[in-house]
């Protein structure tokens, strides 16, 4: 099947005349520009989404004078799911045995047209020098720290493969393998509700999960197929509990999952929670895919979320406001990512997520208990 895919960016600015939408498409960010590069989900298909995306990172900042990139996809014949069935598949990770698997007829390693374009026109550049040569390494280097990309869903996995053109770009240009791995470190990934493979990626990368939301859960590992399990054995007990008058099956136990991180590998984070919303909400029909949804986690005021998805919200806009930082310090020069865990903005933050692993029983669980009760 032919590969006729494209992609746009655009760039937030100001309203007028000329870009109603305050949206200006590009064909090229400058190499040494200080940016935000955002790669939203695969529905992305025109200015106004893209813009949409953009505007809710913006909200986010503290300092809104970054400019901020956003991503519009023409899939054209491509299936977005199917993109990332095959990639899960590639990496061993997917277990759907979905009919989608084998939609594009392409081997499970392809990488599709539109993220080549992607690749071209933010990447690409700034391992060059004036000449199309490779870029001195510290030059390399500084330029990728300048970036930050923050990513939604089917945007991880562009991301991702991005990360598959560079390793493969720079083989070519004649880096060394340790240089290779030194300068993809320099590239910084925010990914929320993401689908890619766990443990893969050699990029800095901090992801933001709930482990209620199908899709984050379609990557399929040891780990996340152990607290599946345990998920619902919750679930079971819980219904046990709301629907009958007997004790609950004492083989079942209450289990939750807190605000919590994990460390696949030492450049790759993840921050999960359990839930972003109470079970309530998540069944009302209005409230569809909620747990997958951006906003969900980037809207500061949002009282419908759970404590620990309130936590997992901030956490999120404390890292992008870090990584922006960072990307200003390195102007000038080459400043190197710090350990996150010396960072004093995120210092109270981690140690709520390392202290708070698993919990035996949930509030929802004394709710229901409480009410049996009454």
């Amino acid at each position: 099947m032919t590969d006729k895919s494209h992609a746009r960016i655009g760039r937030r600015v100001k309203k007028s005349k000329l870009f109603p939408l305050g949206w200006e498409r590009v064909n090229n960010i400058d190499a040494d520009e200080i940016a935000i590069i955002s790669l939203p989900g695969s529905n992305t298909d025109n200015s106004k989404k893209a813009n949409g995306f953009a505007k809710m990172i913006e909200e986010m900042l503290t300092d809104k004078k970054i400019p901020i990139y956003s991503v519009e996809y023409n899939a054209e014949n491509r299936l977005a799911i199917a993109d990332r069935i095959a990639l899960l598949k590639y990496y061993n990770q997917d277990i759907s045995n979905n009919s989608y698997q084998h939609y594009h007829k392409e081997d499970d390693g392809y990488i599709p047209n539109f993220i080549r374009e992607i690749y071209d026109q933010t990447l690409a550049p700034r391992l060059r020098d004036e000449n199309g040569n490779k870029a001195p390494i510290k030059l390399a280097s500084q330029r990728l720290n300048k970036l930050v990309f923050v990513n939604h869903c089917q945007g991880s996995t562009v991301s991702f493969q991005l990360e598959r053109l560079m390793a493969r770009d720079m083989k070519k240009l004649g880096y060394s393998k340790s240089v290779q791995n030194h300068l993809l470190r320099q590239i910084h990934n925010v990914d929320i509700a993401p689908v890619t493979p766990i443990g893969k990626t050699k990029t800095t990368t901090f992801k933001f999960a709930s482990l209620s939301d199908d899709r984050v859960t379609s990557v399929h590992t040891p780990q996340t197929q152990y607290v599946l399990d345990r998920k619902k054995e919750h679930d079971q007990y819980l219904s046990d509990i709301s629907q009958t008058a007997t004790p609950p099956n004492k083989n079942l136990k209450p289990f939750v999952m807190n605000f919590s991180l994990f460390r696949p590998t030492e450049n790759e984070t993840i921050f999960a929670v359990n839930n972003m919303y109470p079970l309530e909400i998540r069944k009302q029909v209005n409230f569809d895919e909620i747990e997958h949804t951006f906003d969900s986690y980037s809207d500061k005021d949002d009282d419908n979320r759970t404590k620990q998805g309130d936590q997992l919200s901030m956490t999120l806009r404390t890292v992008i406001n870090w990584l922006v930082k960072h990307a200003q310090k390195n102007k000038d020069d080459l400043v190197e990512l710090p350990d996150m865990f010396k960072e004093p903005t995120l210092i109270p933050l981690l140690k709520r997520a390392e202290n708070n692993r698993y919990d035996v029983k949930s509030k929802e669980v004394a709710i229901l208990r409480s009410r049996k009760s009454r």
